[in-house]
């Protein structure tokens, strides 16, 4: 199969993904967007003081679960559009793979989180967390501007007709 049909089917069980964490995120009642500012949180306490008592957390852990199909699909996704836009991939795999393995992490650590009492969370567990959420939002920052740059220069050698 060729990489650009791989990159499509991925593509398409990434948004299936995306939607399904959007509908559990809206289902656990702690507000609009809970997912993305309870990871970036500051501190344990930070954390705790976002899942107000509306939270429904079996709902912010079934999203937490369907994040690892979600990484599944993001890498893929990365790989295949890498794969589509070079002749051979440059890359090295675990570069691609890198940024799933701290979502990983983070998640264990957030599902751990979830229902911890905070005066019971180590500042070392929380530390791991808060700097895979960072390492992983900075690669995948430095990722997707790769991918965009060979996107443009894919599309201005397809519209020049020459190699650039």
């Amino acid at each position: 199969m060729k990489n650009k049909n791989l990159f499509f089917i991925s593509f398409a069980i990434f948004i299936v993904t995306m939607i399904g964490m959007l509908w559990t995120e809206k289902q656990s009642g702690c507000g609009k967007d809970i997912i993305i500012p309870l990871e970036l949180a500051p501190s344990i306490t930070a954390f705790k003081e976002l899942l107000v008592s509306s939270c429904r957390l079996e709902w912010i852990e079934s999203n937490t679960y369907l994040d690892f199909v979600f990484i599944l699909t993001y890498t893929a996704t990365i790989f295949f559009a890498f794969r589509s836009l070079t002749d051979s991939f440059k890359l090295p795999i675990w570069l691609v793979v890198l940024p799933g393995i701290f979502d990983a992490v983070e998640n264990v650590h957030l599902l751990k989180f979830l229902r911890a009492d905070a005066n019971n969370v180590s500042e070392m567990s929380f530390s791991i967390y808060y700097w895979c959420v960072y390492i992983k939002f900075g690669l995948l920052i430095v990722i997707l501007l790769a991918l965009l740059v060979l996107a443009i220069k894919a599309l201005y050698t397809k519209l020049n007709g020459s190699k650039a």
